[in-house]
């Protein structure tokens, strides 16, 4: 007994020895258990990858995005070095504790 139309895998059609052409790029599976790998728990608990597009835009101005005046402005003003003690990104402010010992010192971003 054959196998049944219904049931009979797909098979490529025979080539002729004399053929220049290149055989096909193998193709990537695309069966349920692939697919299904991004939806377990421990992929669901993690924080949104960049690549995902989940990413907040940084409300931070660049030299490419702040205008002359306020880059003016940057220059003119003291520079303090020293870690992020905490920043809201949301809001535009936070505190560095500075390097040299002082006491923390408040940062604010406006555009």
């Amino acid at each position: 007994m054959g196998p049944s139309a219904g049931t009979r895998a797909e098979t490529p059609e025979p080539r002729s020895a004399m053929s220049s052409e290149p055989p096909p790029p193998p193709q990537p599976p695309t069966h349920q258990t692939s697919v299904g790998l991004l939806d377990t728990p421990r992929a669901r608990d993690r924080s949104p990858s960049p690549l995902r597009g989940n990413v907040v835009p940084s409300p931070l101005p660049t030299r490419r995005t702040r205008t002359f005046s306020a880059t003016v402005r940057a220059s003119q003003g003291p520079v303090y070095k020293g870690v992020c003690k905490c920043f809201c990104r949301s809001k535009g402010h936070g505190f560095i504790t500075p390097a040299d010992g002082g006491p923390d010192i408040f940062l604010h971003i406006s555009e």
